[in-house]
């Protein structure tokens, strides 16, 4: 059966204000919404047939991108802009808008965007906590690094109950923050896009009932 064929919808007005003034304010957002619910559905339902035909390995950490499901227990599956699923087509068009957007805003020099489905099987210890790029100067973004987190989570019908909570930790000036650290648990709700910047936010992910399936991915400076 052939894959949907969704046309590409530009972001609102609305939701470009929103997101520009909330990134200014806070540094992070959360915007919910941000694509059509046939494309969540789309992304879901290829993210599944990609971990059972086998596409997927055991994330790492560190550099060395060593397995260890007791620190990160997601899956993952590398996509290219060049992946011909619409589906795929459309996510790196959306991601190439907000590229566009965000330079033109903060003149930040993104360059590139890289992104991976995750899958985080059902009752997996989650993602312990960590920074998507570390720096000696964080508050310095660093030629070729890992500037801004974006993640869009594609659970459909995802209830409180479940779990699964993005974990952000809003002490950006924070060496590693201790568990009663002042925090934002975000659900990972079918269709809500997640920014931050990478070098300022420890984050984690928390345990789920569920498998809990995101395209997560990372704009780079040049």
């Amino acid at each position: 059966m052939n894959p949907p064929r969704i046309s590409p919808v530009p972001l609102p007005d609305d939701t470009i204000e929103t997101l520009l003034d909330t990134l200014t304010r806070q540094h992070y957002c959360v915007i919910d919404q941000v694509i059509p619910a046939e494309l969540v559905h789309s992304l879901h339902e290829l993210a599944l047939a990609r971990q059972q035909s086998g596409q997927m390995h055991q994330a790492g950490t560190s550099k060395a991108a060593i397995a260890n499901p007791a620190l990160r227990a997601d899956q993952i599956a590398w996509l290219e802009d060049n992946d011909p699923h619409p589906s795929v087509q459309h996510y790196f068009a959306l991601l190439a808008e907000l590229q566009h957007l965000i330079n033109r805003h903060f003149m930040m020099g993104l360059d590139s965007v890289e992104a991976h489905f995750a899958i985080y099987p059902a009752g997996s210890s989650g993602y312990a906590t960590h920074l998507d790029q570390f720096s000696h100067h964080r508050h310095t973004i660093a030629t070729g690094a890992r500037a801004l987190t974006a993640t869009l989570y594609l659970n459909e019908d995802w209830t409180p109950d479940a779990g699964g909570e993005l974990r952000l930790y809003l002490d950006e000036h924070a060496q590693a923050p201790g568990q009663e650290a002042a925090h934002l648990d975000i659900s990972p709700l079918g269709g809500r896009l997640v920014l931050f910047l990478s070098a300022r936010f420890w984050h984690a992910v928390l345990p789920a009932k569920h498998p809990r399936v995101s395209v997560t991915g990372w704009f780079k400076t040049r």
